[in-house]
């Protein structure tokens, strides 16, 4: 089987013959752009021959308004890609699948409606603190905020179209606001859930594979269930969810994961505990419906041996 036959087996709880793995990092900062960032991502793939190619995506939101109160996020209008960061994106990620051999699934990465709001209104690195301007002005107003919102999840799901056009495989989507710290369930579900649905949802209407990443600690998994994602993923070493409960939260999905994503045998350890660690994921979610991998994104200097030992252990399986 190739590499896409065996995902797409994956997927549909198929018997295949080898179980894939989904590794992935940010690359730095002289290399996150451009042909530096088109190279980084095909160096990357040929060091481990991966199973799949995450493009990591270092073309941030912008708005074309001042944000200051909450009133102002419903002066935000859908906004035409060929006018963002974005066209860039698109066309990294084209030069990418060119070069590329015809069966290897091709990632895109989109950061979710509440961090894309972030990244257009305030410096980059404290979206962790619930009080950053735009979890506070939610908070504060969510019928306003929820307007410019809408407009934002709007313009992420045209960006979805357009990657499918250019023929990826995937959108891993990457979804923020469900820590324990951040919002009410109640909130959550009504003011940022639904915006997480429409751009789900619209992955599906494409035909290509929906990955919900759900980022940071101390997720509230079940308020996440409705996502119809094909694969979920999330930090099961930062919360009190693991492989099993997922199982039962997303019965019809593929789950991603298994590893820790900062800490742990594949970050440091030998390669025998990284097999030790695959059989134990394997033991613990099952077979089927799995592909082996990371809470998030690895450090940038993570060993490739490591990533390797990993992949070549999980294809004896």
């Amino acid at each position: 089987m190739d590499k896409l036959e065996v995902l797409e087996a994956t997927l549909h709880g198929e018997k295949t013959d080898r179980i894939p793995c989904g590794f992935w990092h940010h690359f730095s900062q002289e290399k996150s752009i451009g042909e530096a960032s088109i190279q980084a991502h095909l160096d990357f793939f040929n060091a481990i021959d991966a199973d799949i190619l995450k493009i990591m995506n270092e073309h941030m939101y912008h708005v074309p308004t001042s944000i200051s109160k909450p009133s102002d996020w419903a002066k935000l209008q859908v906004q035409n890609l060929f006018e963002t960061p974005y066209e860039a994106y698109i066309k990294e990620i084209k030069e990418i699948k060119k070069r590329l051999p015809n069966d290897v699934p091709v990632v895109a990465t989109i950061h979710g409606v509440l961090v894309s709001a972030y990244h257009a209104t305030e410096l980059p690195g404290h979206f962790s603190n619930p009080q950053n301007m735009v979890s506070r002005h939610l908070r504060e107003d969510p019928e306003l905020v929820a307007k410019g919102l809408q407009s934002i999840a709007d313009t992420l799901i045209l960006l979805c179209e357009q990657l499918a056009n250019v023929g990826v495989d995937g959108i891993y989507y990457a979804a923020l606001g469900g820590e324990e710290y951040r919002f009410t369930p109640e909130f959550f579900t009504s003011y940022v859930k639904p915006f997480d649905k429409l751009v789900i949802d619209a992955i599906n209407s494409l035909d290509v594979m929906s990955i919900l990443h759900i980022c940071k600690d101390k997720v509230m998994l079940p308020l996440y269930e409705g996502l119809d994602a094909n694969v979920v993923n999330w930090a099961i070493h930062d919360c009190q969810y693991g492989l099993s409960e997922g199982r039962k939260l997303f019965p019809k999905a593929t789950l991603l994961g298994g590893f820790d994503d900062r800490a742990g045998v594949l970050v440091d350890g030998s390669r025998t505990q990284i097999e030790n660690e695959i059989d134990t994921i394997i033991q613990t979610a099952g077979r089927n419906r799995l592909i082996i991998g990371a809470d998030c994104t690895l450090p940038p200097d993570v060993a490739i041996w490591r990533l390797r030992a990993a992949k070549n252990h999980a294809h004896l399986n």
